[in-house]
């Protein structure tokens, strides 16, 4: 019995071991599943990649469009966030996961370091891993989730910039050339959908004199005239408040009886008034360039508030957030400058006589000499405008003011090139031999000043 039972398991061994035809499919099947879930894993996870890649780039993409408008507008968290989102719409719009990340979607603003650092993350499911359900409990979940951050530098910076430009009788037939010119600066460095603005441009258009406009009465005191003209005396190459001395001390600021219609437009970020400043240009008179310079001096001072309006005082000198610069431009020398004089009433109507002087004699007191604030005529890189003009660029620099410097005009050794090549900084300075050169030096300044303040 024993010996029956031992041959007979022999046998079913015997025959397991010859039958090998049934052995192979289930090893196959097995293999199958494992080889499906790891071509099916690769695929959810490349799947997962290319949606990480495609948020990241969204984000880049964001942030990037954030921070330049930062960089030129103060925003509040509302616009921020909807800047973000429409950002995300433009560039996830084929995405599944698109409202997710929207929701998701978060940011800081580093104010101090001029940082804004957004984030996201979203899920994607998996084809291949869930397989109905069957076994993702035990070979992996449902759905993959994916985010990604970027971090971009923008600008903490104010900008301050004062165009002093002319429009002196030699410019009449560039005046529009001149006009497309301005409007450049302002397109590029304060944006059309720009708010809020962190740059502001004052225009400051000179001739013989600068037209102070509805200001003038309150700078000058008691002359008829909106045409200021230089300071004198020991605040002559200061930009100290014109409500510091007194006119007739030899301190304060004068009139001429004649400038361009063109008037002084402070500090300001509104486009449209810019826009319309810079639309209003005309022509008329010499050139007292140094007395454009100072008065564009005085747009950027913080000493002169008891003028302009509240935000159309400059910061102050020790703002380290306030970036402050001076574009200076002129067409040929500078020729006419003011000086105080002491004459008798004989005196006076001698040079009246002789056209030299178009005001009013005071009355006649047997020979008591009073002051008269005479024009001058002088050309020359060594002529008094523009000796004026230089201590002026001088006395600007030295607070810190970036200077920069266009002639237009074919003669690169003029005078008047010559002195834009003083008052400049170094690197700043441009000729325009044309109309298109004209325009490009302005609108390579701009970006100039654009990529300063905003890579600080």
């Amino acid at each position: 019995m024993r010996f029956q039972l031992f041959k007979s398991f022999g046998q079913h061994v015997r025959r397991l071991k010859s039958s090998r035809e049934g052995s192979v499919l289930p090893i196959f099947a097995i293999c199958a599943v494992f080889l499906i879930v790891i071509i099916g894993a690769s695929v959810d996870i490349s799947r997962t990649v290319n949606a990480r890649e495609k948020l990241s780039y969204a984000l880049d993409a964001a942030a990037l469009s954030v921070a330049a408008d930062l960089s030129t507008s103060v925003m509040s968290d509302d616009e921020i966030k909807a800047a973000l989102e429409d950002s995300f719409r433009a560039n996830l719009a084929d995405a599944h996961f698109l409202d997710e990340a929207i929701d998701n979607l978060d940011y800081t603003v580093d104010p101090e370091n001029g940082l804004v650092t957004v984030t996201s993350n979203a899920t994607i499911d998996n084809y291949f891993l869930d397989m109905g359900n069957l076994i993702d409990d035990d070979l992996g979940p449902e759905s993959f989730v994916f985010g990604t951050s970027s971090q971009v530098t923008y600008s903490k910076f104010d900008v301050e910039l004062t165009l002093v430009v002319d429009v002196t009788g030699s410019m009449s037939g560039e005046i529009e050339d001149l006009k497309d010119a301005a409007e450049a600066v302002v397109n590029i460095l304060i944006p059309d959908d720009s708010k809020d603005g962190k740059v502001k441009i004052s225009i400051v258009p000179y001739s013989v004199g600068v037209n102070l406009g509805d200001y003038a009465e309150t700078a000058t005191k008691k002359f008829s005239s909106r045409c200021a003209t230089e300071r004198a005396g020991k605040q002559q190459y200061t930009d100290a408040s014109y409500s510091k001395t007194a006119i007739g001390d030899g301190s304060g600021t004068y009139r001429t009886q004649d400038c361009s219609d063109s008037e002084i437009l402070p500090l300001t970020d509104d486009r449209s008034k810019l826009l319309k400043a810079i639309g209003d240009l005309e022509t008329d008179g010499y050139t007292a360039g140094h007395t454009g310079i100072g008065w564009g001096w005085y747009t950027l001072s913080p000493n002169w508030s008891d003028l302009w309006p509240s935000g159309s005082v400059g910061a102050a000198y020790t703002d380290e957030d306030v970036l402050k610069f001076a574009l200076i431009m002129t067409d040929g020398d500078f020729n006419t400058h003011y000086e105080k004089v002491k004459m008798t009433y004989t005196e006076c109507e001698k040079l009246k006589d002789d056209g030299e002087y178009t005001g009013t004699c005071k009355a006649k007191k047997s020979g008591k000499k009073r002051n008269y604030w005479l024009e001058r005529s002088e050309w020359g890189y060594d002529g008094e405008s523009s000796v004026r003009a230089r201590s002026l660029c001088d006395a600007m620099r030295d607070e810190d003011i970036e200077m920069f410097g266009v002639y237009f005009g074919t003669n690169g050794n003029s005078n008047g090139a010559k002195v834009m090549k003083a008052c400049a900084d170094t690197g700043n300075y441009y000729q325009a031999s044309s109309s298109s050169d004209l325009i490009q030096a302005f609108a390579n300044i701009a970006k100039k000043i654009q990529q300063i303040y905003i890579s600080r």
